[in-house]
């Protein structure tokens, strides 16, 4: 067999330089994630969980991708140890394929669990766990398409092993499938289901247009995985060249997980940028400290109501208790019937950071 050779081409370096950066961000992002639920608010969830996860499992593909670079990823196979460095790179791409197939998974759950968390309606919770059970059904299905394309795994790096293997065309098609699953869910998470979602809360434009577009960062892990199968088009299985023609796959691969754990985790990080991001009470008000603003109370025990005041509204009578914050006011002493504005804003993340407000009209007799 003649292998494809070109010394003067190395676009290993290349390949770690990117996807070394992406990955070095993606952690230092889940670390002040983990600064402020762990250390500010005292709070770890669902979410968390998965994210944290994806970060450990992007952490190991790195290192397995260092080692594909090291023993020819990147280079022409005609220019490498086709005896020595060659199995190790395979074997390496062979792992690193459900790696980072389980790391973009969890990313999507992670993402998913804050959404369903902060959906107030019946149909979107619905439809954001249907998506979850999907995807985490068709990333199972693609771990054992990675494991079973042989009859031997061995022949995915040993040419000495005698097994039938499925056709480059079916490989491509599995991955142009598993591509259109992580853009489709991309555009999902982070456009279709928190747009409408977060337009309808109650806080000022300001801040819901800035959460919508951090939220909205989950487009480029779908233009990373776009990006994926340009090169699946255009290079993957043109020559027997695997070490070069999957160069770009990789790194684009490694983008896409690392980005996803970067557009997931920066809503989180709310407290350490609320002067950007702006306070749901307003510009002209004081901003709560962390704890009283993530629901960590600070008053003492008691009714979950304060006592209607006979004051002009609106003087409030404000309690941080737990989840919820209550806030009341009376129409005045010479109404027969008044009203009373409750808001009752219930958190939006287990990590307390962004506000649903449900506003509840009391009316009642005053005291003749």
């Amino acid at each position: 067999m003649e292998f494809v050779s070109n010394p003067q081409e190395n676009e290993g370096p290349t390949v770690l330089a990117a996807t070394i950066a992406v990955t070095s961000v993606a952690l230092i992002v889940v670390a002040a994630r983990l600064w402020v639920r762990l250390g500010m608010i005292h709070s770890f969830g669902f979410d968390d969980g998965f994210m944290t996860s994806a970060m450990v499992i992007a952490i190991a593909g790195q290192g397995v991708l260092i080692m594909q670079v090291l023993h020819g990823v990147g280079r022409h196979v005609g220019d490498i140890d086709f005896t020595k460095d060659y199995p190790i790179a395979m074997q390496m791409a062979f792992v690193s394929q459900p790696l980072f197939l389980a790391a973009i998974c969890l990313v999507k759950l992670a993402v998913g669990s804050s959404l369903h968390r902060i959906a107030s309606k019946k149909l979107y919770k619905n439809l954001i766990t249907g998506v979850m059970v999907s995807m985490t059904a068709y990333t199972i299905a693609c771990v054992f398409t990675i494991i079973f394309q042989c009859t031997d795994v061995r022949a995915f790096w040993d040419f000495n092993v005698k097994a039938t293997c499925w056709d480059v065309d079916t490989i491509k098609g599995l991955s142009y499938a598993n591509s259109s699953m992580n853009i489709l869910t991309d555009l999902l998470f982070g456009i279709a289901i928190p747009a409408p979602m977060l337009w309808g809360l109650n806080v000022p434009q300001r801040v819901r247009i800035s959460l919508m577009m951090v939220l909205g960062l989950g487009v480029f892990a779908c233009a990373a995985a776009c990006a994926k199968v340009y090169y699946i088009v255009t290079s993957y299985g043109k020559a027997f060249d695997p070490t070069w023609d999957s160069r770009d796959i990789q790194m684009w691969t490694v983008i896409e997980a690392n980005v996803g754990i970067i557009a997931g985790s920066l809503p989180t990080l709310r407290p350490l940028f609320k002067d950007f991001l702006g306070s749901i009470y307003g510009k002209g008000s004081k901003a709560p400290t962390a704890e009283a603003y993530y629901g960590r109370s600070t008053m003492r025990s008691g009714s979950n109501w304060q006592t209607l005041s006979n004051t002009q509204w609106p003087a409030y009578a404000t309690r941080p208790m737990g989840t919820t914050t209550v806030a009341t006011g009376t129409g005045g002493e010479d109404s027969d019937m008044s009203e009373d504005k409750i808001e009752l804003r219930d958190s939006l993340t287990d990590g307390r950071g962004i506000k649903k407000t449900t506003v509840t009209t009391v009316m009642y007799s005053s005291s003749p």
